[in-house]
């Protein structure tokens, strides 16, 4: 029968071992999705805002450097002046009686960079017609990544029923935010 013991001893080394090794990773796992947590709730609060619009006119400079430009005359005035920003939309999606929203902001480059200021001044009616398109739209599609890039030419084409035909050459979202 000692032997017995001893076996059963040694089948339950492994056991206990393997549960001291369980609770040893508990901790760090619950530390580590916690910290994920965090530090998404923080990008997507504080950085995101604050970091899309000059992400978005950085990627609009990029785009202009790589086309070669060569305007001649130089408008030395930066990205800002070459893009209008529609900060901090929120709409409710359709058929979510308000249980759901998006938080969107949307820059919008015009082909010519003269046209910003006049883009400043119908702000109120490109608003608008932006609420008026995602609103119509429902949450799936909305959240759906691979229809964001139809969404943004719809919102283009129905930014141009607003500033003309041609007026405007892209429209970036550096925030898009679906809760």
């Amino acid at each position: 029968m000692p032997q017995k013991t001893e076996e059963g001893e040694q089948e339950q080394l492994p056991d206990e071992e393997m549960s001291g090794k369980k609770r040893g990773l508990v901790l760090p796992l619950l530390l580590a999705l916690a910290a994920a947590a965090v530090g998404g709730a923080v990008g997507t609060t504080l950085l995101g805002p604050a970091v899309g619009p000059w992400l978005a006119a950085r990627a609009a400079q990029k785009e202009d450097d790589s086309h070669g430009g060569g305007h001649g005359g130089g408008h030395g005035g930066g990205n800002a002046q070459r893009l209008h920003s529609l900060e901090n939309l929120v709409v409710n999606p359709a058929g979510s009686q308000g249980t759901r929203y998006l938080l969107v902001s949307v820059a919008v480059e015009p082909k010519d960079p003269g046209m910003v200021e006049d883009l400043a001044e119908l702000d109120v009616p490109l608003r608008h017609e932006l609420l008026s398109i995602l609103g119509a739209k429902n949450v799936e599609e909305l959240s759906d990544i691979a229809k964001r890039q139809e969404l943004v030419e719809e919102l283009k084409e129905g930014l141009a029923h607003v500033v003309g035909e041609g007026v405007i050459s892209r429209i970036y979202l550096p925030q898009y935010v679906i809760q």
